[in-house]
């Protein structure tokens, strides 16, 4: 009967199908980017790529699995809630590691550091989904969002050794951060304060709620932030380490 539903129109239709689409545009993205792209990136790179975009795929997965199985039984729903936090905490790690993998790609020390801070944050949301902690699900959301603004502080780190505005590096990909940062909080902005179905309850609940705007913006999020990762290895096959990292 959940399958069943999937092909019915219900208020979780586009819930379920945005992310089906989803899984379906990073499933064809990593066959591009690993397979036909001309890019003479390393087998690492590769990796890291294939991994961002695996990583994507599983959230896309896990979501529309919630949204499909959830309504099941109460059981269901935790499980597969469950299930969707561990997606959505599989592709931070990804964007995380992907961002500092490629920022430090120079100077391995930081490189390492940051990757070791990141995993042991996602360790931490992790261990946070196990039912046996009973940790409620407001706390669950605050370790996201405080991992999520952790990444401030590599995005600095960066900038400063790079020099500023004063390299090309930092001119073409500090503003593609930002505008991540951007997209993503105003995701986070429209789930939280539940607009427009505040305003006109009732009017949205097929089409145009707030959950449906989160799950189209964060397809778009991973998107953006995807592209950003192909400009910054053409960038650096290009132009290589150049010592130009100041700090």
């Amino acid at each position: 009967m959940c399958i069943e539903s999937i092909f019915w129109w219900t208020n979780e239709t586009v819930n379920i199908w945005s992310h089906i689409f989803g899984w379906m545009l990073f499933l064809g993205l990593t066959l591009y980017d690993l397979i036909l792209l001309n890019i003479h990136a390393s087998a690492l790179d590769k990796l890291i790529v294939g991994l961002l975009l695996l990583c994507f795929q599983a959230c896309m997965i896990l979501s529309s699995a919630y949204h499909t199985f959830s309504c099941k039984s109460e059981k269901a729903y935790s499980c597969f809630l469950t299930y969707d936090l561990c997606g959505i905490a599989l592709s931070i790690l990804a964007i995380y590691m992907s961002g500092v993998y490629y920022a430090f790609w120079c100077y391995s020390e930081w490189q390492q550091f940051y990757l070791l801070t990141v995993c042991l944050i996602f360790a931490l949301a992790m261990a946070l989904q196990y039912p046996a902690f009973q940790v409620d699900s407001h706390t669950k959301m605050l370790v996201f969002v405080g991992w999520a603004a952790y990444g401030v502080v590599p995005t600095i780190h960066w900038v400063i050794m790079m020099g500023g505005w004063q390299n090309p590096i930092v001119v073409l990909l500090l503003p593609r951060v930002l505008g991540m940062y951007a997209i993503v909080s105003l995701a986070f902005a429209i789930y939280i304060t539940r607009i427009p179905e505040r305003f006109v309850p009732g009017w949205v609940d097929y089409v145009g709620s707030s959950h449906q705007w989160w799950h189209v913006i964060i397809v778009g999020a991973f998107y953006y932030w995807h592209n950003t990762g192909i400009k910054y290895v053409e960038y650096r096959m290009n132009h290589g380490c150049a010592n130009d990292l100041r700090f």
